[in-house]
């Protein structure tokens, strides 16, 4: 069986990834990285199931070398991917990325027709934000006749992680829908305990990119917690348990006014975001490696079944609950 290859994979979400491939999957395993000592290190914990290389994300020949031939390729390393997922595709590698990283509309168009012409599964935005606001969105989709109004909700807890200090900078803005009130002003969205009230205000999620017109929605706001020192001072005035975990809540109703039509919800809660992503990760290279994953670009949502997705979090210790219309 071919190796599976995790770039960054000492790193905090790097090791969730390496242990849940171990769990998941029969492959080998490669721990690849610019620290080859920390690299070998976590193999050396794997015994004869994995082994350490050098890789440095930006440089296409150590990349080459330590991914000719692998079953898959898993980006965990944060910033700037398109390096890694290009030589992947040039060896015919399929790629994982768990990081946000914006991406032009001809970029992407690009990048899916280099797939396709490779013949290999390409996932992009598999962590858990973006990556899960997809799939939440995908499953209350599939549960509702029509949604005139989806909102995604999130903690942001994955902005204080060391990846998403990197990445989210480059986030653009809300959609022009979305009034400048509205971004500066933020709400406060109930999650499940023990997290409670958190305040939200309305930003991107790249997995949602184009979601609202290819389903036929006709109002989708995806909501996170405000980020700098003003966003990280007001959530720790509202919050009674600031570091209560993760939270990410959708709720889809059929009618403007959600009193007279049906309404349903899906709520994730986990200790870390990282918990959800390195699942997530791992289901996707799962059901590449069994064949399941169509050649081409995708996102999580389009690449797996939200049934599944949610099944396989839930079995990872992902609390799941849902209401139904």
């Amino acid at each position: 069986m071919r190796a599976v290859v995790v770039l960054g994979g000492y790193g905090r979400l790097g090791r969730l990834c390496v242990h849940e491939l171990a769990g998941r999957t029969h492959a080998p395993l490669v721990v690849a990285g610019r620290n080859l000592q920390r690299a070998e290190s976590l193999a050396l914990s794997f015994g004869d199931r994995a082994r350490g290389v050098y890789a440095n994300a930006h440089d296409a020949r150590t990349l080459a070398r330590a991914i000719e031939g692998a079953g898959a390729l898993i980006g965990c390393c944060g910033g700037d991917q398109l390096v890694a997922l290009q030589t992947a595709l040039e060896l015919r590698v399929p790629f994982v990325g768990l990081s946000p990283v914006a991406l032009e509309p001809r970029s992407r168009a690009h990048l899916a027709e280099l797939a396709w012409r490779a013949q290999v599964p390409v996932v992009i935005f598999a962590g858990a934000l973006p990556g899960l606001p997809g799939i939440l969105a995908e499953a209350l989709v599939r549960r509702l006749p029509a949604i005139h109004r989806l909102r995604v909700a999130s903690t942001g807890a994955y902005a204080e992680t060391e990846t998403a200090r990197r990445d989210l900078p480059a986030l653009p803005t809300p959609p022009g829908d979305v009034s400048a009130l509205a971004r500066w002003v933020p709400e406060l969205w109930r999650f499940a305990a023990p997290i409670g009230r958190r305040p939200v205000v309305p930003s991107m999620s790249f997995d949602l990119e184009g979601f609202a017109a290819s389903h036929c929605v006709g109002e989708l706001v995806y909501l996170e917690a405000p980020r700098g020192v003003l966003g990280r001072s007001l959530r720790r005035l509202v919050a009674r348990q600031p570091d209560a975990g993760f939270g990410l809540a959708a709720t889809a109703s059929c009618d403007a006014d959600p009193a007279r039509a049906p309404t349903a919800g899906i709520e994730l809660f986990a200790q870390s975001p990282l918990i959800p992503a390195a699942a997530l990760a791992g289901s996707l290279v799962a059901a590449i490696l069994e064949g399941r994953v169509s050649a081409g670009l995708s996102t999580p949502r389009e690449a797996l079944n939200p049934v599944v997705a949610l099944a396989e979090l839930e079995k990872r210790g992902v609390r799941v609950s849902a209401t139904s219309p």
